[in-house]
């Protein structure tokens, strides 16, 4: 003990020389930090509507309606056959999944165009857009993905009928 205790004496001596005995710089505020960083004022560039813009999105809102009316069209039989599926393998039951995986496929209208107006979306991401624009954007975007959700509920009925 009293040898390490002799070894780390010169090594003390050693780390002291390390110390700075000089005048260290002031933790105070410098006159700058003081005042307030005003940045500059952006104004975003007025932008008109483009009808166009508006013209494409009442095309796909068209379109994601008409995929709906061929889900209503699949959902009735698919219904029917899930409520009549017997047990599963049966006959029944395999015809309630071919007329599920029907329902599934007529869901693609409508995802498709949900898929489109997210890459519309995006892509004006970077564009000018007006205010008006982008609200209608944001409003086709609403009303596709609310037929989605409706017939993403429907099939969960569809399917619980069928798992019963």
């Amino acid at each position: 003990m009293r040898r390490s205790l002799l070894l780390l004496l010169p090594l003390t001596g050693l780390l002291a020389g390390c110390i700075s005995p000089g005048p260290f710089p002031s933790l105070a505020q410098r006159p700058g930090e003081n005042e307030p960083i005003e940045e500059p004022v952006r104004t975003a560039p007025v932008v008109a509507d483009d009808a166009s813009l508006r013209a494409r999105l009442a095309e796909l809102v068209g379109q994601a309606r008409q995929g709906m009316a061929a889900f209503n069209d699949a959902y009735g039989p698919a219904e029917r056959m899930a409520r009549n599926a017997g047990a599963s393998g049966s006959d029944s039951w395999v015809e309630a999944q071919q007329a599920l995986s029907r329902l599934e496929a007529s869901r693609g209208e409508t995802t498709g165009t949900a898929s489109e107006l997210d890459q519309l979306n995006r892509a004006r991401a970077d564009l000018p857009t007006s205010a008006g624009d982008q609200a209608a954007i944001d409003a086709a975007i609403a009303d596709v993905d609310r037929l989605a959700a409706e017939q993403q509920a429907r099939i969960r009925q569809v399917t619980a009928l069928i798992e019963g």
